[in-house]
């Protein structure tokens, strides 16, 4: 559970990364594929007409058209998921940090999730190193409860 705990700064660093990515994808245009694809005639049958593409051209820039459609889709599906798996722990955590009382929800939140450290909190609490930890170590046990609770119900819905 504490891994899980320090893990969260950078899961939401991953998140933002990933929204951006997923908001501004990398896309090759049509166009692009087409003219890139249409290649000149042969220097020996004299200039071909501008703007002019065989069918074998064409052919293989629509395949290709195809295919950058594919890629570009599943490159937004990949981080769809990515972003399903990042959220689905983040709400984990911050429901199971919920269910503690206030005063270890508190300090669990602020030192693990907002990375404050324990002089930032004893001034911003009002509480002494000692009574803190306590109150960190009593969540993060009750934290672990839940857990192993939670794993229980898991594995008995599993047998059923």
């Amino acid at each position: 559970m504490i891994a899980l705990l320090k893990t969260y700064p950078q899961l939401k660093k991953k998140i933002n990364l990933l929204e951006y990515e997923r908001q501004h994808p990398a896309q090759v245009s049509s166009q692009e594929v087409i003219s890139g694809l249409a290649l000149a005639h042969p220097i020996s049958e004299g200039p071909g007409a501008a703007g002019h593409i065989s069918n074998k051209t064409m052919q293989i820039a629509l395949n290709f058209q195809e295919e950058t459609d594919r890629l570009n889709y599943a490159t937004v599906m990949e981080i769809d998921q990515e972003l399903a798996i990042l959220r689905g722990r983040i709400e984990k955590l911050e429901f199971y940090v919920a269910q503690l009382d206030k005063r270890q929800a508190e300090v669990i939140r602020k030192y693990y999730f907002e990375e404050k450290t324990w002089p930032e909190l004893q001034k911003e609490m009002h509480a002494s190193s000692r009574t803190l930890v306590k109150r960190r170590d009593d969540g993060l046990t009750a934290l672990a409860a839940m857990g192993q609770y939670m794993e229980g119900v898991m594995k008995e819905q599993v047998r059923i």
